[in-house]
């Protein structure tokens, strides 16, 4: 049995990873920082090393300068995660025995493929196409599985719902599941049973749990389930939200939410993004400009106001934040190379609208995570917003106090 030893500061990916890599074989371990690391290193000479490049108590280089001076240890192989690190850096681990760099969020794939690699073992990995949604408004927490049901992704989703709980103080949500576009087979009961128990993990009862689908099959096994059946199916949207709603103590959703909701519930819709990064796609190159404390944030919005307020939200953090009154602004400065890692973008601008910026965005093939600033009620404008990729929004007037959280969870810094 192949030992890994996993140093990394956040307790969820921690988690994941020694559940995960348990399940495949290998004998895990973990620490909390780079010292606590260092001195497991020494204790337990891991065949193989995962560590994040950010670490306190020791700095990640200087751990790996250690166990190469370390004439007792062997030459262990290292896979490292990182979000953004200057080529001088890049150079520098590389010299120092790192074997494979992945860019955070992690790709639970590239991670294992890099294993495999480094330490000549064969691992078998869930392959059924399947997409994964996750959105939380106010204490509601929607859910989205499409294509399939994947044993790894629905492993990761305890972690990014904990995760989300944590980002937004929610200590009791309730969750709307969507099963849409999925041929339900009696292969998928087992995982579908999975998927359900994690959920109704974080809930005090089945009741704060609906199950919206159209297939007669999924209802058939969920409420034919000895542990399952308290859960509601539901096959109607008003039916499903009726019963979250109605629960004693539950805000009700703006009507500015209700249309972005909206965008969640047509079986027909294809998904463009995953909210948590868990696709199975190759790793592409490592190509990182900035470290993970300077992030680049572009604010576009007319109103004054609005650029204050999301620019204030970010003192103190490190982030440099660009404000621009309107979407011309923005386009020239991509066009004089400006790179950005977040962008904030109103709707409805004058001279350049949000929707024009977007479309542009595409058509100069800009990948750039974004997050509508939008006091629109319409839900046909938000759901053309998403059509060009968009996952996430403020509705306005906007809270500092989201902002920041918000960002948080678009840039997947615990992922």
């Amino acid at each position: 049995m192949k030992s890994v030893l996993i140093i990394n500061e956040s307790s969820l990916l921690r988690g994941f990873l020694e559940r995960q890599l348990t399940e495949y074989g290998f004998e895990v371990s973990s620490a909390i920082n780079g010292l606590d690391g260092w001195t497991k290193v020494r204790q337990e000479k891991p065949d193989g090393i995962i560590m994040d490049y950010h670490l306190s108590r020791m700095q990640s280089a200087d751990l790996l300068k250690a166990i190469q001076q370390d004439p007792n240890l062997p030459d262990i192989p290292v896979v490292m995660t990182a979000s953004k690190l200057e080529k001088p850096q890049l150079v520098e681990i590389a010299r120092l025995g790192v074997r494979k760099i992945l860019s955070k969020p992690v790709r639970i794939d590239s991670l294992l493929a890099a294993l495999t690699g480094m330490l000549n073992v064969a691992i078998e990995v869930d392959q059924t196409p399947c997409i994964l949604d996750a959105h939380l408004n106010d204490q509601i927490l929607f859910v989205e599985i499409a294509r399939g049901f994947n044993r790894e992704k629905i492993s990761l989703l305890r972690y990014k719902i904990a995760e989300l709980m944590r980002l937004y103080s929610v200590e009791d949500p309730r969750i709307l599941v969507l099963l849409t576009d999925i041929e339900f087979k009696k292969t998928d009961g087992d995982k579908l049973r999975e998927f359900l128990e994690e959920t109704m993990g974080f809930v005090q009862s089945a009741e704060r749990i609906r199950i919206l689908t159209v297939s007669s099959k999924i209802k058939e096994y969920v409420t034919g389930h000895p542990v399952l059946r308290d859960v509601e199916v539901c096959a109607t949207l008003e039916e499903a939200m009726d019963g979250l709603l109605g629960i004693k103590g539950m805000e009700s959703l703006t009507a500015e939410q209700n249309n972005v909701q909206d965008r969640f519930f047509s079986s027909k819709q294809e998904l463009q993004r995953e909210a948590f990064q868990l696709n199975f796609a190759s790793e592409s190159p490592v190509e990182i400009a900035l470290p993970e404390t300077s992030a680049r944030v572009a604010v576009v919005d007319d109103d004054m106001i609005v650029r204050e307020i999301v620019k204030n939200s970010f003192v103190g953090t490190g982030w440099h934040i660009a404000p621009f009154s309107n979407g011309v602004e923005f386009m020239e400065a991509l066009e004089r190379g400006e790179q950005y890692d977040l962008l904030f973008l109103d709707l409805v601008m004058p001279e350049m609208n949000g929707f024009a910026v977007l479309q542009m965005l595409q058509g100069q093939e800009l990948e750039i995570p974004t997050i509508i600033l939008t006091g629109l009620s319409r839900k046909e404008s938000v759901m053309k917003a998403r059509e060009f990729g968009v996952t996430s929004y403020l509705i306005k007037p906007i809270k500092p106090d989201g902002i920041l959280t918000k960002a948080t969870e678009i840039l997947g810094t615990n992922f």
